[in-house]
């Protein structure tokens, strides 16, 4: 690896309009203008905003949007617009009260006020190391060093990065996985400091038996557990029927009390370290297995996204503890939102005329102009047909529901409809069937009905749930109650 310690190194450079392989795709619509903005902006928040807008630690989420709806082909006015909305919540950057340097790295992890000092850091970190994203993990993220390091901070605190990554709903993974897929040096910097600023309250989840059972890896003669399986059996025990009525308010009684029991649930998964560092599918297949659980119970869509683009060029060491410690944190999150159990086989037979849960969604009508002597519909079989000037209007619902996500005042519906459309690309081909044995065959129900639409029904209803937010409804866009039994 050559290093890189010219300040002419960009931290910002164009992105390539050509996503890699098996990367999310750019849509046709980006030019020299878009680009253009969406990098004056970023250099702009790098240098002037805080990478949170509040005292409670929400996070700045400019970076987050533009990237996704630039990658849509939104226009140059539509990025702008974008960032001017967000202004009003941002606030500056923190003074730097002391420079960080390597030999008192530990000692401000978890203090938000260290944010400035811990971006100026990375931002030559990022340029030393070029760039290169897969060095800068294995050193500040998945290195002994980096977790349980014989140098701790003066408190005797270890600096327990890669918890730290994954804190606060995984928003220093997301903001460091933007960065490397679209190849912006900044973001990455970004996320690492994030990562620094975040506290280590999920430190349960992640003891250093985790550490040890990843190194020892898995038993070759375990039958494999998918992760459905776990999934069903922790909807099967009753320590985790969680009263509460806000989520935010069941975390700590979740970590106080059950955290050992999640942790092994968790460890049952089957995540085979000698089979990553053989099988080049292996993270993929495990890759595939987070990113269908997520998407069923609608939570934590956007993270899983990210998965391949950061494990590609991991470690085998380094992809377990990914994966395993990912899994932990989705499962958490999951129990703390109310351990939602859907009717998969309900949902997935769902094929009515009311724009719900169908496998081809339409907008509500009236429908856009179409060609007079456009195509004909037909329904030889169908009890309930889609009106035939719907389907004219919109042969594919991605496109309709691309250009709602790209003009939303939520920041987070482009980004999830990004994720969920990137895995229709993948997985759209899979048919519900019982030889679909990797489905089929786990403990969770109905899980043979799932197929390819899956993802298409959550974008339409993710749209539909959110066609009527006004302009000052910043915290209610999304559901916030939770799954908690018992409740309305």
């Amino acid at each position: 690896m050559v290093l890189n310690t010219t300040p002419s190194f960009e931290l910002f450079p164009e992105p390539s309009l050509l996503a890699p392989s098996k990367w999310p795709p750019r849509l046709p619509g980006i030019n020299s203008k878009t680009t253009a903005t969406l990098l004056e902006i970023l250099k702009e928040n790098h240098e002037k905003w805080d990478i949170f807008f509040d005292d409670d630690g929400r996070h700045n989420h400019i970076t987050h949007q533009l990237p996704a709806i630039w990658a849509f082909g939104a226009h140059q006015d539509l990025l702008r617009g974008s960032y001017n909305k967000n202004l009003s919540l941002q606030r500056p950057k923190p003074e730097t009260i002391q420079p960080i340097t390597s030999s008192n790295f530990n000692d401000h992890l978890g203090d938000k006020t260290y944010y400035t000092a811990y971006l100026a850091f990375f931002d030559g970190i990022v340029r030393e190391y070029n760039g290169d994203a897969t060095s800068l993990m294995e050193k500040y993220i998945f290195s002994a060093d980096a977790n349980l390091s014989s140098t701790a901070s003066e408190s005797g605190q270890q600096p327990q990065m890669l918890c730290r990554f994954l804190a606060s709903i995984l928003h220093p993974l997301i903001h460091f996985g933007y960065g490397v897929e679209f190849g912006l040096p900044g973001l990455m910097s970004e996320g690492l400091a994030q990562t620094a600023v975040h506290d280590v309250y999920m430190a349960p989840l992640m003891p250093e038996s985790l550490f040890n059972l990843i190194l020892n890896g898995t038993n070759p003669h375990s039958p494999p557990v998918h992760a459905f399986t776990v999934v069903a059996r922790i909807l099967a025990d009753p320590r985790f029927k969680i009263p509460g009525t806000r989520f935010f308010e069941t975390y700590y009684p979740l970590l106080e009390k059950h955290a050992r029991a999640l942790v092994e649930y968790a460890n049952q998964w089957t995540v085979d370290i000698q089979k990553l560092a053989s099988d080049p599918k292996e993270i993929h297949r495990n890759i595939e297995e987070l990113q269908w659980t997520n998407t069923i119970f609608m939570h934590l869509v956007t993270s899983a996204l990210f998965l391949p683009i950061l494990a590609a060029s991991l470690s085998p060491t380094s992809q377990a503890l990914l994966l395993r410690t990912y899994f932990i944190t989705c499962l958490a999150w999951w129990i703390i939102n109310g351990r939602a159990n859907p009717d998969i086989q309900s949902f997935m037979k769902a094929e009515d005329s009311t724009n719900n849960n169908r496998s081809h969604p339409v907008p509500s009508a009236p429908y856009l102009p179409i060609h007079k002597n456009a195509l004909s519909v037909s329904y030889p079989s169908s009890s309930s047909p889609i009106p035939a000037a719907a389907i004219a209007a919109t042969p594919n619902p991605w496109l309709y529901i691309t250009q709602q996500a790209s003009v939303h005042p939520d920041d987070h519906f482009p980004k999830l409809l990004r994720a969920l459309m990137h895995f229709a690309l993948m997985y759209g081909g899979r048919k519900a069937s019982d030889s679909e044995v990797d489905f089929a065959q786990t403990e969770l129900a109905g899980a043979q009905m799932l197929d390819g639409t899956l993802f298409v029904r959550a974008a339409a209803l993710t749209a539909r749930r959110l066609e009527n937010i006004g302009p000052d409804e910043y915290i209610a866009y999304w559901d916030r109650k939770g799954f908690f039994e018992g409740e309305e």
